[in-house]
């Protein structure tokens, strides 16, 4: 009897897997089809939206934050100020209207394609103007105060899962690498990430055609959600294995592609100009390459292919349900624009394109001259490879000629300085003991390196004076970075005593995220380094006057603000570079020291960088900004 129900389920399986083959296989067919039609529209449009989007943005960005920090009195942004910037009610104001600006970017872009790909479904041509026209009314709509929904929809939704980016702008919400790095090295917050992110799966899957329905329909986006919920109740799995496979086929094809494309271009280069090089410097090029067109094909093809993909389902959906509402009849319009119309729109664009470029080139033109090459520093030492911020550790950066490290600093509750990144040694021996509340014979007790491979089940806390001293012998500068708990006393001070008794006093830079911290240290002694550890940094930097050095975070790098320090002969410390595929970019922006966890990688990626100005350089950071785009 089981035997007999095995064979059934066996047979209802099958059967079931092979209709969804044929039904992808169909599915498939039909969006190549909806691109013949209208395929040159479609390319020009999105090539219209993407350059007006990124360019319009830059410009956004620039007043949003001018704006939001002359309301709120300041002239920069940090850790010290942020909440007064971003928690100031006009701050809070510009924040939204910048965000409804960017969401009906994406909107606009959305909505003419859908149209262009409706207007293939049922075999007519159309035209940009009429994509145009597509957009502007699906613009008009959401500013309706019942469809704000949509605002959050495409704004969040679409940016976190990446499962369908439906416009050029839905690749652009970048977490910052630190946050990245939290997540990946903390189970629970790993867990906790991938939980919400199937969640929003989920829910995107169930209303994924509530904007097919906003868009092609005279409807609220409330009533445009009840409407997918429709269409989508019994076909839930369909569609999201189906739009999964898709993504995995089209970034199969584009990597492939990619990958032929540069290779052989690479060769024919080579054989034209008669050079075999280096087999390992071509390599690396040709991997940089790949990875860079890789990503302006994903987002230039990836929404024109998504937009395409949902028309289809979305009407064989309406086809097998038949209980929505007509289509409107503004979704079929097709307006034929005039020769003089084309002529008066191209000069404006070229125009405006042309302002742009003059713009640009004045304000870059500093991107002409070579650049240095950047330091490295060990970040808590060497700490891929032994156990951080220990003397192991310190003694592998300084056998790999390293000129700088970074630690960071506790003191215990007798007073000893002892190197150490959180305030419990926890998460690296095990025992719940925090610093503060220890002394250093019980805290040096416990083993640090336990859990890492190689020799160093003994390893023992490190004295900020061992630190040094190491330092000092392998002529090392060092970055300490001032931890530490409320409760302690006299901490900058005793931080200073053991940095002078050392002989270190020159070769040392205090850091900390605590402006608090650097400014107890200028008083106590205005000679030494210091340098404010910066998450976010914007504005007018040089006014911050308890720094000597800025240390930010890699994702907040950009030229301009590398050349403004350097004006004021301040140095740009950068943290925490783990990917050899961002070195590139910060090399070209004139970087003074990079900071990494694995320092033998970012120093090889650093060796093989590229240092020259102008076109070159150029290039190098454009590339960097369209391969971060769907980070």
């Amino acid at each position: 009897m089981n035997t007999i129900k095995e064979n059934k389920l066996v047979k209802l399986t099958t059967k079931t897997t092979g209709n969804f083959v044929k039904d992808f296989w169909q599915f498939l067919k039909n969006v190549l089809i909806l691109f013949k039609l209208n395929f040159k529209e479609v390319m020009i449009f999105i090539l219209f939206c993407t350059v007006f989007t990124a360019t319009a943005t830059f410009f956004l960005k620039d007043l949003l934050l001018n704006a939001m920090m002359s309301v709120s009195g300041q002239t920069f942004i940090a850790q010290v100020n942020w909440r007064t910037v971003f928690f100031n009610p006009f701050s809070i104001m510009f924040m939204i209207v910048f965000a409804i600006v960017i969401t009906l970017f994406s909107l606009f872009e959305i909505a003419g394609l859908l149209h262009a790909f409706s207007m293939s479904q049922i075999g007519r041509d159309t035209n940009l103007t009429s994509m145009f026209m597509a957009g502007l009314r699906a613009c008009r709509k959401a500013l309706h105060p019942k469809n704000w929904l949509l605002m959050v929809f495409i704004l969040v939704l679409f940016p976190l899962t990446k499962l369908l980016p439906l416009s050029g702008s839905t690749f652009k919400l970048i977490l910052p690498g630190f946050v990245n790095q939290t997540i990946d090295y903390t189970s629970s917050l790993s867990i906790l990430y991938n939980v919400i992110y199937f969640a929003l799966l989920i829910f995107l899957t169930i209303y994924i055609f509530s904007i097919n329905s906003f868009v092609m329909q005279k409807t609220s986006f409330i009533r445009s959600c009840k409407q997918s919920r429709e269409l989508v109740k019994g076909n839930f799995f369909e569609t999201l294995i189906t739009m999964m496979l898709l993504t995995l086929i089209l970034n199969f094809l584009i990597n492939s592609v990619s990958s032929i494309l540069v290779v052989n271009a690479r060769e024919f280069l080579s054989f034209i100009q008669r050079k075999r090089g280096n087999i390992v410097a071509k390599s690396d090029e040709i991997g940089t390459y790949t990875y860079v067109l890789r990503q302006i094909l994903k987002s230039y093809i990836s929404p024109a292919v998504n937009n395409a993909a949902l028309t289809v389902l979305f009407y064989r959906y309406i086809e097998e349900k038949g209980n929505l509402t007509a289509l409107s009849g503004d979704t079929f319009k097709s307006k034929k624009y005039s020769t003089k119309v084309s002529v008066i729109f191209l000069s404006v664009s070229m125009t405006l394109l042309l302002a742009a470029g003059i713009f640009l080139f004045n304000k870059y033109s500093y991107l002409r001259k070579p650049v240095s090459r950047p330091y490295v520093c060990a970040h808590r030492g060497d700490n891929v490879n032994a156990p951080e911020n220990t003397l192991p550790a310190f003694e592998l950066a300084a056998s790999e000629n390293l000129k700088w490290i970074e630690l960071d600093v506790h003191q215990t509750s007798d007073g000893v300085i002892v190197c150490n990144h959180d305030s419990s040694i926890r998460r690296t021996t095990g025992q719940n003991l925090t610093i503060h509340d220890n002394t250093y014979e019980e805290l040096v007790k416990h083993e640090l390196g336990y859990w890492m491979p190689g020799d160093y089940e003994h390893v023992k806390m490190t004295t900020l004076k061992e630190a040094l001293d190491l330092a000092k012998k392998s002529n090392m500068n060092v970055q300490v970075e001032l931890k530490g708990h409320p409760s302690d006393v006299g901490f900058e001070e005793n931080v200073l005593k053991v940095i002078n008794e050392c002989g270190m006093h020159d070769n040392v830079m205090i850091i900390a995220q605590d402006a608090s911290r650097l400014k107890r240290i200028k008083e106590l002694d205005p000679t030494i380094t210091k340098g404010y550890c910066m998450v976010i940094a914007v504005g007018d930097l040089n006014s911050i006057d308890y720094t000597d050095n800025i240390t930010i975070e890699e994702t907040n790098i950009t030229p301009d603000l590398v050349r403004e320090m350097h004006a004021q002969g301040k140095k740009v410390f950068c943290w925490t570079v783990d990917l050899d595929d961002t070195v590139q970019y910060l090399v070209s922006c004139d970087v003074d020291v990079i900071g990494t966890d694995n320092p033998m990688l970012i120093s090889n990626a650093v060796d093989k960088a590229d240092h020259r100005g102008g076109i070159r350089r150029v290039f190098h950071i454009i590339m960097h900004i369209i391969a971060s785009m769907d980070k």
